[in-house]
């Protein structure tokens, strides 16, 4: 969208496209990858779907609600009571540019809960379709089948989308397993003693595959296409 005149957008939307997909993500720390790792890879799977779903790409929205990484070096926040509204925002500016369909492509775990409820209020209230995908949950059970065991926070499945999208934001000499920290339900630290978090002890570390990676891209771009396809398409056929 932004490198599109508001003369072409107004000439698009919505006789030829009616979809606008919106990445967001946040500025938080991921082992040795880029600190923008959760804007970086929702960005790049838009890009992939764009075309096939026949939607427009709105400016990512790189900041979001970091938690338990805030104290670590270069990590930016915003309080969820500031990413709600400023969403609300957004989701107004799209009804009013006559979008009808908006696909959240949302690359960061901490956005979650005021992403759904941000997406509920404006369907209850507005009408607007909107879809919210947290890839990496989408993906979970591919992933698991892909590697052979789940993923974790700048783990197998995030370093292998950063490293297939641009292998200098992967820091692989500086790598140290120490980094890893197991996160156990049950308690709350901040901040979180390590910057790559398993959900699963012992598995999950990132492995820096630079083939396996691009196979993994592509497998995570196809399934969130198939995805977006597929509410797109029943939307329509209900009429919404």
């Amino acid at each position: 969208m932004q490198r599109l005149s508001w003369l072409k957008v107004r000439d698009l939307v919505p006789g030829q496209i009616d979809t606008v997909i919106l990445p967001v993500g946040t500025v938080e720390a991921h082992g040795t990858d880029c600190l923008g790792t959760d804007n970086i890879i929702p960005e790049n799977i838009a890009h992939g779907i764009a075309e096939r779903i026949n939607a427009l790409i709105a400016p990512t929205m790189p900041f979001g609600i970091t938690k338990s990484l805030h104290r670590y070096d270069g990590c930016v926040t915003l309080r969820p009571e500031t990413f709600g509204p400023c969403l609300a925002d957004i989701m107004e500016s799209f009804r009013d540019s006559s979008f009808r369909n908006v696909i959240i492509m949302n690359g960061h775990g901490g956005n979650n809960d005021v992403l759904k409820t941000v997406a509920h209020d404006w369907h209850r209230d507005h009408g607007l379709n909107i879809c919210v995908i947290h890839w990496w949950e989408l993906c979970a059970e591919m992933t698991e089948e892909f590697f052979g065991h789940v993923g974790g926070h700048a783990g197998t499945d995030e370093s292998a989308m950063v490293q297939a999208i641009d292998e200098t934001l992967v820091d692989k000499e500086a790598y140290d397993p120490k980094q890893a920290w197991f996160f156990r339900h049950g308690a709350d630290v901040y901040p979180v003693p390590g910057s790559i978090l398993l959900y699963k002890e012992g598995e999950g570390l990132p492995e820096y595959d630079a083939e396996k990676s691009k196979q993994y891209r592509d497998k995570v771009i196809a399934a969130v296409g198939d995805f977006a396809e597929l509410v797109l398409k029943r939307w329509r056929e209900q009429g919404l």
